[in-house]
């Protein structure tokens, strides 16, 4: 069994790629397995997916800090210590730069600092200064790690990234790492890309490249590699 790892985002074109859909759910009808890992929210996965009639078996949202199953059961979830929830959500809405500041429940979007926090996402003004006041929560709170993406500060437990949910999903549900294929293009990806059969896309820059096998240029082109590849042997 082949198990195939993506991001999702709008430089994959998910949405109306006739071919891409048609590739994906051939991959997963031979029995392979089709995952995202994404530092998106379920609820953005699922109606982007939606739009393209793809259906992953597994969804790691949130950068690694929660995994859903096919039926958006949760199955493994690691969230920011509760202590600090409340200080880094009043850090960030004490700073000029901030639109907006939520907590990520894994469900949906709160403003209440009591309930668990899957993560904690702010919208500024400014991506520049943003980065700043990241740096600031970071140094302040080492129980925690974060990146800026789509105009969003996105803020999760410091254990929590796409390798250890990915690993989570080999330990628990049998998956051969040597049969596992994941394309990465952010640095958040790179661990993931250095434990399993990572590839990058072509236009990625240099520093991520070296950490992976090879380049693709779209997602269909890593699914035909990993049909291709023979490399484990039978026992």
């Amino acid at each position: 069994m082949k198990v195939l790892v993506s991001d999702i985002d709008n430089s994959m074109h998910f949405d109306g790629n006739t071919k891409l859909t048609a590739a994906i759910n051939k991959f997963t009808d031979e029995g392979n397995l089709f995952i995202v890992a994404t530092d998106k929210p379920i609820n953005y996965v699922v109606e982007e997916l939606a739009f393209a009639n793809i259906e992953p078996n597994y969804y790691i949202c949130n950068n690694g800090a929660v995994i859903f199953d096919r039926f958006y059961n949760v199955l493994y979830r690691k969230d920011i210590k509760q202590d600090v929830v409340a200080p880094i959500v009043n850090m960030l809405k004490a700073d000029d730069n901030i639109l907006e500041v939520f907590i990520d429940t894994s469900h949906g979007f709160v403003s209440n600092t009591e309930r668990s926090a899957n993560g904690i996402v702010a919208r500024p003004y400014d991506d520049v200064k943003a980065e700043m006041t990241l740096n600031s929560i970071v140094l302040k709170y080492p129980d925690i790690h974060g990146h800026i993406n789509d105009e969003w500060i996105n803020i999760i437990d410091i254990d929590a990234d796409k390798a250890t949910a990915l690993n989570y999903l080999e330990n628990h549900y049998r998956l051969d790492r040597r049969e596992t294929y994941v394309v990465g293009k952010d640095a958040w990806d790179l661990e993931m890309m250095e434990k399993y059969n990572g590839y990058a896309y072509g236009n990625c820059s240099d520093d991520i490249k070296k950490y992976a096998k090879g380049s693709i240029n779209s997602l269909e082109e890593l699914i035909a590699i990993a049909m291709d590849d023979n490399q484990v042997e039978a026992i």
